[in-house]
């Protein structure tokens, strides 16, 4: 298998995480290597974190908001 055939899975874990969860989303998105595959798991935030999340959701392959245990 060659290098540019590998996938690479980037999960982010957030909660209330506004403050750096754009930028970090921006990060990935905007890497040069594109067969990435970006997760978001969200620990039903009440914050602006959706919002933020719903603005790049067609960048994000999997996404999930539920309350942590």
């Amino acid at each position: 298998m060659k290098k540019k055939d590998l996938l690479v899975s980037i999960i982010t874990p957030n909660y209330n995480g506004e403050r750096y969860l754009e930028e970090t989303i921006k990060s990935v998105i905007n890497q040069s290597y594109k067969k990435i595959e970006f997760i978001v798991i969200d620990g039903k935030s009440k914050d602006n974190s959706l919002k933020i999340i719903k603005k790049y959701r067609k960048k994000i392959k999997y996404f999930e908001s539920k309350k942590d245990n």
